[in-house]
């Protein structure tokens, strides 16, 4: 069920909003009726909202001044602005903000529920696809040489694993599980291959949200994810490759490759060789891919600058970041981590920057959006469209409306 807050100064336009949706929208709750921006900022601050429904003149604070505190806050939540002010002005200020729905009044219901739909929408894609987590590098590279079999001495991995804050202990029990998920028909799948690892992750935090998850070793064909959870739960894996099928619509293998209880059973197992599937995979991405920690600064920048060029060469490509750091024979860990040394931007950043400013080039044809899309890595214009948004503060059919114009 979707959380939203009606933001409106005037009592008959909130009742009529609060009677549609209770009576007629099931899957949305109303939980703050607010009558200004403030008032409403407030109430964000201390219960969130899925959708915010706001009117654009109000006191104290305006609709338009809340969805910029909002937007600083978070980009978890929907803005759909409801207002009796049609100036163009104020719908463009609106959209460079990110609202994708103005709808005046009096207001037409069939709009607003379809309004609401396309809400729903959204934050399904948000929270499946893009959620709020970021791979940590560092645990993944210690992750590897575990399974490599490159932490011979225990106090060593003892205290480089006390560093890197993984939220359980080394030594303690618990219920460690090594999965490996075969992707067998991808082509279904139509956001790219780095999303679809996110997405399988988020679905299984969703199922079992007390685990500590981290894809591991991906590449096109499949990826490795290494859980851990207490000793008192565990995971139906059959169940939840069910679900994982169900939800991304794509079909694949969940394969249990290893059970383990503790670090130190894992690292000992890869030490003695009990991990053939695995480690000979870890290794390769090891030692192959991966430059010495103590290599100078100047061949990592060569190799990042080497990086750089094989992007804006294949940008229209299903780039991932182990694809691009393979191609300069390092692991995608430690390039993520030096290409954002290097740089001051993390690569999918800065690949968004080269497929944006290519677009911005192939609007000033007669190119259909969607054929843009395509050409610049986007099978989905659904993310093309957001990327652009947020990249020029336009759609890219307004800046081919007006900001060309004015070029």
């Amino acid at each position: 069920m979707y959380q939203i807050m009606i933001v409106d100064d005037e009592t008959m336009s909130q009742e009529m909003l609060l009677k549609y949706i209770e009576t007629r929208l099931p899957a949305y709750r109303i939980t703050h009726v607010c009558n200004n921006g403030l008032e409403a900022l407030e109430a964000f601050r201390q219960t969130p909202a899925d959708i915010i429904l706001v009117d654009i003149r109000m006191p104290v604070m305006d609709g338009l001044k809340l969805i910029e505190h909002l937007n600083r806050i978070t980009s978890n939540y929907v803005p759909i602005v409801i207002s009796s002010y049609g100036k163009f002005e104020y719908a463009k200020a609106a959209m460079r903000m990110g609202v994708t729905h103005y709808l005046l009044k009096p207001l037409d219901y069939r709009e607003l529920t379809q309004a609401l739909q396309a809400a729903s929408q959204t934050l399904s894609f948000k929270r499946i696809v893009c959620p709020p987590t970021v791979q940590d590098d560092d645990q993944e590279l210690y992750l590897t040489g575990i399974l490599a079999g490159k932490c011979g001495d225990r106090n060593a991995a003892v205290s480089r694993f006390s560093e890197l804050n993984f939220p359980f202990s080394y030594d303690r029990p618990g219920n460690g599980f090594y999965v490996r998920i075969d992707f067998l028909n991808t082509e279904m799948w139509m956001y790219g291959h780095d999303s679809l690892i996110t997405a399988v992750g988020t679905l299984i935090r969703l199922q079992y949200p007390a685990l500590f998850l981290l894809p591991l070793l991906s590449c096109q064909e499949h990826c490795d994810y290494f859980i851990f959870m207490a000793p008192d739960e565990s995971i139906d894996f059959e169940e939840l490759g069910d679900q994982i099928r169900q939800i991304l619509k794509i079909s694949l293998n969940l394969r249990l490759l290893l059970r383990f209880t503790s670090m130190e059973q894992l690292r000992m197992a890869a030490l003695h060789g009990q991990l053939p599937n695995i480690s000979d995979a870890a290794a390769d991405v090891y030692n192959t891919k991966y430059i010495n920690s103590d290599a100078d600064n100047d061949a990592i920048r060569t190799r990042i600058e080497s990086a750089i060029q094989f992007m804006k060469e294949n940008y229209g490509l299903d780039l991932t970041r182990d694809m691009v750091a393979e191609s300069v024979y390092m692991s995608g860990a430690y390039f993520s981590r030096c290409f954002k040394q290097i740089t001051n931007i993390t690569y999918k950043d800065y690949l968004i920057e080269i497929r944006m400013q290519k677009s911005v080039e192939l609007l000033k044809t007669n190119r259909k959006i969607s054929d843009i899309a395509l050409q610049v890595g986007y099978p989905n214009p659904n993310r093309f469209n957001i990327n652009f948004r947020h990249y020029t503060s336009y759609t890219p059919s307004e800046y081919r409306t007006y900001v060309l114009k004015m070029i």
